[in-house]
């Protein structure tokens, strides 16, 4: 099949959503199908293969972007010109996450798989002017819609009146590759947080914990170098911040971690534009790569995260974002290797399930 992943955001880049359709083309190419990546064109000239240490790259097409033009409006010029390449392409199928790209394919009445991660109620106006008069979904060339999560699914049909056999729910993979190794006892554990340093992803908390907690290491991996020199001021000496690492090298930052923390916010998480509230909904990638390394994963009571993640069988969870309870948590690991080494083991299996492959074949099984 001719198929086209119409992408309205800087690839290549850190940016999770970058790393997920990336990889998600990669094994649409790796199935035989003839795929193409189409991006704006903002300048980056690094390959795909290099930057997010892929095997297989699909065709990658970077468009003009109309920097020129105030932000929103060049991002609909660039859809405009992404369906106008795909249509001179003889595209067959269409697959994207834009819902002003949705808007057009279907008014060209073109296949299109949509790819839903959160709710529209920040969407610009164009957008909510469509899907409040018109429901944007309700096309027979859709022909499927992808939910990250079963609460973008339940959403979906609460507010669109969606039949949920058309709704998938697909959640987002991990192309990493790890042994899995057991966790020894040792005077010191390093212990990691690797994505975003907004606030209501946990990078405040991590330096709270680290202040408290002075018998391990701890690591921040996140964010672009004027953030992390904000936030290094006034840290302890066992805590060392780093900026976001390209994701080729993302493997040998994690492999020397012994315990890794996901902080969330419950009730309030930004996206990465720092738009909207996507506790409902997200379904974080560091989630699946913190599967993959095998490592002990810490984590916040997000109710979206417990879709995929079980107290005690392959996670712990912590109810509250209480610096003490957490402190607590990790010191009792040293005296609970037994129960804790089941907990990564079964963590390293239901990795398993989560791969760019199965994602792929998934997304293609209509």
């Amino acid at each position: 099949m001719r198929i086209a992943y119409l992408f309205n955001s800087s690839t290549p880049s850190s940016n999770p959503g970058s790393i997920q359709v990336v990889n998600t083309c990669s094994a649409i190419a790796k199935l035989s199908h003839d795929i193409k990546l189409i991006v704006p064109d903002t300048g980056l000239k690094t390959s795909l293969s290099e930057f997010y240490g892929i095997q297989k790259s699909p065709k990658f097409i970077r468009l003009k972007f109309f920097d020129k033009f105030p932000l929103g409006i060049n991002y609909y010029l660039f859809s405009l010109w992404a369906v106008f390449y795909g249509l001179l392409n003889k595209t067959e199928i269409y697959i994207t996450r834009n819902f002003f790209t949705l808007i057009l394919l279907n008014l060209l009445k073109k296949k299109v798989i949509i790819e839903v991660h959160h709710d529209l109620e920040n969407e610009s106006r164009l957008v909510k002017f469509f899907y409040r008069n018109f429901n944007i979904f309700y096309n027979h060339n859709i022909i499927k819609i992808v939910a990250i999560t079963h609460s973008v699914k339940k959403y979906l049909i609460n507010s669109f009146k969606i039949d949920k056999k058309k709704i998938h729910v697909i959640p987002s993979a991990s192309s990493l590759n790890f042994k899995f190794k057991k966790l020894k006892k040792k005077k010191k554990y390093n212990i990691g947080f690797f994505g975003s340093l907004d606030k209501s992803k946990g990078s405040n908390f991590i330096i709270s914990l680290s202040q408290k907690d002075k018998t391990n290491n701890y690591f921040i991996y996140g964010g672009k170098p004027y953030e992390v020199k904000k936030l290094k001021k006034n840290i302890p000496k066992n805590l060392k911040i780093y900026p976001s690492v390209i994701y080729s090298n993302i493997k040998s930052h994690l492999s020397k971690m012994d315990i890794l923390l996901m902080p969330s916010n419950t009730k309030k998480l930004r996206s990465l534009g720092g738009i909207g509230n996507i506790a409902k909904f997200t379904s974080p990638l560091k989630l699946f790569d913190y599967l993959a390394t095998g490592k002990l994963i810490i984590t916040s009571n997000l109710k979206v995260f417990q879709e995929i993640l079980t107290d005690k069988k392959n996670c712990i969870i912590i109810n509250k974002l209480d610096v003490n309870n957490w402190e607590k948590k990790i010191k009792q690991v040293k005296n609970q290797l037994f129960k804790i080494n089941n907990i990564k083991k079964n963590a390293y299996i239901l990795s398993k399930n989560y791969t760019y492959k199965i994602r792929a074949k998934k997304i293609l099984d209509f």
